[in-house]
C-alpha cells in the first residue's frame, strides 16, 4: 500500500469516547483528575480504541520497536539477542524489544520500508501498542522517514505508539506535517536527557509523564511507561464509581460535584 492510501486511513481519535472515559474517572472513588497522566493516557486509548465501557477495554499486546541505520548493526544484534537494557525493560511488561535496520536510501522508499515493516508486525502479533526508540541520530533522515512512515501506518491501524527520543519525536513531526491526526495516536513516555528533547515534545503538544534522566532515546522510558499505561487501564478498569459502590450520599465531601466547586474556587 503506497503511502498515500495509508495517510486517507488515518482518522481522528473518537472525543465522544474519549470524553466519556473521562466521566469514569471523574465519578471514581477518589478526588477528580488525581491519576492525571493516567486518565489522560487511559481516556485517549478509549477514543482511539472507540470503547469506553470497563468492560470492553483490556490490556493491549504490545512490542517495542528500536529502529537504526546500518551504523548500528552491532547494537541492533545485541537487541535481537535480548542482550540490551531495553530487552529487560520491555519484557518486564510483557513486551518483546525488536531491532528494525532500515535499509532505504531515498525517501520515497524509506517510507514505505518503515510503513510495511510496522504492518507486517502488527498483522503477525496482533499487535496494539507499539513502543519507538531508535539507536540512529537524530538527524539521519532515512531513519527518521522510516519511522515517520511507521507512525502513518500505525495510525492507520488504529494501533497507538509510545515515543521515546528525540529521533523518533522528529520521525513524529514529520509524520504530523503529512497528516496532523497522527499525534492523536502519539503518546510521549519519556523526556531523555538528549539536548532539545523538551522542546521537541512541546512541539508535538505532548507532555511525558516520566524523566529519568536516560541519556539517548533508545527505548527504554518507553518500555518504563507501558507500566503506565496498564496502571491507569487498571485503575479504569477494577476501581468502582460512586454509582457502583452505592455510597454517594455517605461520601458527599468526595463527589464529583464538591469536587468541582472545590476546582472551581481554586
Amino acid at each position: 500500500m503506497h503511502i498515500e492510501e495509508i495517510i486517507q486511513k488515518i482518522v481522528p481519535a473518537d472525543r465522544g469516547c474519549m470524553k466519556l472515559a473521562q466521566i469514569r474517572f471523574d465519578n471514581l472513588i477518589k478526588p477528580v483528575g488525581s491519576l492525571a497522566k493516567l486518565e489522560e493516557m487511559t481516556s485517549r486509548y478509549c477514543g482511539i480504541k472507540g470503547i469506553y465501557e470497563k468492560e470492553d477495554l483490556d490490556y493491549p499486546k504490545r512490542d517495542l520497536l528500536v529502529w537504526c541505520g546500518i551504523e548500528e548493526a552491532a547494537q541492533a544484534e545485541k537487541i535481537m539477542h535480548a542482550k540490551w537494557p531495553v530487552n529487560v525493560l520491555a519484557a518486564e511488561t510483557g513486551a518483546k524489544a525488536v531491532a528494525l535496520l532500515v535499509t532505504s536510501e531515498e525517501e520515497a522508499d524509506a517510507l514505505e520500508e518503515g510503513a510495511a515493516l510496522v504492518q507486517e508486525l502488527v498483522h503477525e502479533k496482533g499487535l496494539e501498542l507499539l513502543g519507538f526508540g531508535c539507536l540512529s541520530n537524530p538527524d539521519n533522515e532515512m531513519v527518521r522517514t522510516a519511522m515517520a512512515g511507521a507512525l502513518l501506518q500505525a495510525a492507520a491501524m488504529k494501533v497507538p505508539v509510545m515515543l521515546d527520543g528525540v529521533a523518533v519525536c522528529k520521525a513524529a513531526k514529520k509524520a504530523a506535517d503529512m497528516a496532523p491526526a497522527v499525534l492523536d495516536y502519539c503518546f510521549a513516555g519519556h523526556v531523555s536527557a538528549e539536548p532539545g528533547a523538551e522542546e521537541c515534545l512541546q512541539e508535538l503538544g505532548l507532555t511525558a509523564p516520566l524523566r529519568l534522566n536516560i541519556p539517548d532515546g533508545a527505548g527504554e522510558g518507553a518500555a518504563v511507561c507501558f507500566t503506565l499505561f496498564n496502571a491507569g487501564i487498571k485503575a479504569y478498569k477494577e476501581m468502582e464509581t460512586f454509582e457502583e459502590a452505592g455510597v454517594h450520599a455517605e461520601m458527599k465531601e468526595f463527589s464529583l460535584a464538591e469536587q468541582s466547586k472545590k476546582g472551581a474556587k481554586a
